[in-house]
């Protein structure tokens, strides 16, 4: 088998392949260690290889100072090859509102300084679903359980059954027009790309997450809880109070930064010290786990979230359709020529819906509306 002329994605799946037939009765160990070692010596050769390309790019850009130049496709990866086509024609697509998947989750690129991270994380907790063409998503939900009934002989079998009911998820177009300085186009295909995807992808995340948030607190299918004040029995009386729906993941609180706050500052009765042990995620600052005596649960911080208001539950009973792919297109005419900017404009067809009867509830510190 001729590796140099297979792709990573290939390679891997190989690996992959190898790992399930060296458990095979029968299977040749020796051929396929030989093999095993042969893939990782022929990535390790790549790996070192883009090492140097990305040391050489660097050194052509620092002396040069001029646009990108076209780079021959020969022993790029299938991202380098993308960002090249990208740089080339201004225009890319792919699945990109979650940061995992099929394209990476963009790092920052050199020369560039974002703002604080942002509380988007629902999107990358939600059902996502890639679809393609047009027409509405439907989702059958139960609401009722079946309920059984004693039996008389002569009589007809009583009891009642379950009742279903249906959401229907209707594509709408979501959109962000951005801008960038015009320098950089002057870094590497690869940089490039990044620069232009994370501007979009940022404002398109946003603004997912405050879709998300709005339509579990506009549906009907969403438990409502009032009057459960921010304070040392709030997180067990949440937690013991929930009933999970198998099949649906994890349960998540989301919170905004005040109110996360306000249960930091909550202190024992006895020692006086913060009764929630709260952990951010290693080099994160809006998501972590929240701990009080033996009950933790995961949490994020939401910036769409009112203070007095949090959403506790099920994030995997809402679903969120994709119509087709997210596209990113770049402007450098018009008012952006002179101006010397590029305009950068992602459009995603998409919308999102709870999907299961209080597979989220509406946590209100507020008591309910009379009347």
């Amino acid at each position: 088998m001729d590796y140099k002329t297979m792709t990573i994605e290939a390679l891997e799946a190989r690996k992959a392949a190898i790992a399930v037939e060296v458990d095979q009765d029968g299977a040749d160990l020796d051929a396929l260690q030989a093999e095993a070692r042969a893939i990782n010596e022929e990535l390790e050769t790549r790996k070192a290889n883009e090492a140097k390309r990305v040391e050489i790019r660097k050194a052509v850009a620092a002396g040069a100072g001029t646009v990108i130049a076209t780079v021959p496709a020969v022993g790029m990866t299938e991202e380098e090859r993308r960002a090249a086509e990208f740089a080339k024609s201004g225009r890319m697509e792919m699945r990109a509102l979650l940061s995992t998947g099929n394209i990476a989750k963009p790092q920052n690129v050199g020369g560039i300084n974002e703002l604080a991270e942002i509380g988007s994380g629902i999107v990358d907790d939600v059902h996502a679903v890639a679809l393609t063409g047009v027409g509405s998503w439907q989702v059958a939900y139960k609401k009722t359980d079946a309920a059984a009934a004693a039996v008389t002989d002569g009589q007809a079998v009583g009891g009642t059954a379950s009742t279903y009911d249906y959401v229907t998820i209707n594509p709408a177009e979501w959109g962000v027009l951005d801008e960038i300085s015009k320098q950089v186009a002057k870094l590497t295909p690869l940089g490039y790309q990044q620069a232009i995807e994370r501007s979009a992808l940022i404002a398109l995340r946003k603004f997912a997450a405050d879709k998300i948030v709005a339509a579990v607190q506009a549906s009907t299918l969403a438990e409502k809880l009032y009057s459960k004040a921010l304070d040392a029995n709030y997180l067990r009386s949440l937690r013991l109070g929930f009933r999970a729906i198998e099949g649906l993941g994890n349960i998540v609180l989301y919170i905004n930064q005040a109110d996360l706050a306000t249960l930091g500052s909550v202190r024992g009765t006895n020692e006086k010290r913060a009764l929630y042990d709260i952990k951010f995620d290693d080099g994160a600052s809006t998501s972590g786990t929240i701990q009080e005596g033996g009950i933790s649960v995961r949490f994020r911080v939401l910036d769409s979230l009112t203070t007095g208001v949090q959403l506790f539950g099920q994030p995997g009973a809402v679903d969120m359709p994709m119509w087709d792919n997210y596209a990113v297109e770049t402007d450098e005419g018009g008012d952006y020529f002179k101006r010397n900017m590029i305009g950068i404009r992602g459009l995603q067809t998409a919308n999102a819906d709870l999907v299961a009867w209080h597979g989220m509830q509406i946590v209100n510190q507020a008591a309910a509306a009379q009347g």
